[in-house]
């Protein structure tokens, strides 16, 4: 019988295949399992590729990006090929794909959302973030232990962690999509670009402000008219030469115990 793939999630994935370890998750070999051959090569304007048959697929993933990133890539494809295969004839992903796509609702956004569930499960992923601090540091370490790229496990912290904190991503023309945790307010929203005395305003200016986490005044970030009686932790580092990704934690929670009693 003809197994309908769209209905494999990550996590039935992983059971199925017996994984119990980060250093398990094998991703080409996983790809290979559904039909999708993983061929490492320089590529030039993309990050990775794929280009589906029937029922095979060849995924192309660019030989010169990091060895975090490669892995995401193939993920990402695979994604593309378990969700739209029937539909799918080629896809070509470029970093922004990477990087733009994490809200709303989109081919490139559900493929994400695959690659992380697969290469970050929250069995997996949950315990090792737990009580943990929700800086870059922390990222950064989960990085290596689960071999992924900066931008997926910081929100993958932001959502496994055991404290509120948001992602946001910024360029010159201002915030272009932001993560949040689930228990954060909705009366919590973000300005239309990081105010000056943030340190996501001094890395898109060029300047180099002082590294690791920073308590700025909330106001600098949110819009919410007390947000200057408040305080968050940004950790804010350059992705590229135009755009920076933050890590905003509620360390003192006071303005959100505040919100909720109001």
């Amino acid at each position: 019988m003809k197994v309908d793939t769209r209905k494999l999630s990550p996590v039935k994935i992983l059971d199925a295949l017996g994984v119990t370890a980060p250093e398990e998750i094998d991703v080409e070999a996983i790809a290979h399992h559904f039909g999708a051959t993983v061929i490492p090569q320089r590529l030039h304007g993309s990050a990775a590729r794929i280009l589906g048959l029937g029922d095979r697929a060849f995924i192309t993933v660019d030989s010169d990006s990091p060895r975090a990133r490669q892995r995401f890539s193939v993920a990402h494809e695979l994604g593309h090929w378990m969700i739209d295969r029937g539909k799918l004839s080629g896809f070509v992903c470029t970093e922004k794909n990477f990087l733009a796509d994490w809200s709303g609702d989109s081919p490139e956004r559900r493929a994400n959302r695959f690659a992380a569930d697969l290469l970050m499960p929250s069995s997996l992923f949950a315990p090792a973030a737990r009580n943990r601090e929700m800086t870059l540091d922390t990222v950064r370490d989960l990085c290596a232990k689960f071999e992924t790229s900066l931008t997926a496990t910081a929100i993958r912290l932001v959502e496994n962690g055991s404290f509120p904190a948001m992602v946001v991503y910024s360029n010159a023309s201002g915030v272009k999509w932001k993560f949040r945790d689930r228990d954060i307010s909705d009366e919590i929203q973000l300005r239309d670009k990081p105010g000056a005395y943030t340190n996501a305003a001094e890395l898109l200016s060029g300047r180099n402000p002082a590294s690791g986490p920073t308590e700025i005044q909330a106001s600098d970030w949110f819009t919410h008219p007390r947000s200057k009686y408040y305080s968050v932790v940004e950790d804010s580092v350059r992705i590229f030469e135009e755009t920076v990704l933050s890590l905003l934690w509620w360390k003192n929670e006071q303005q959100l115990i505040d919100l909720d009693e109001d």
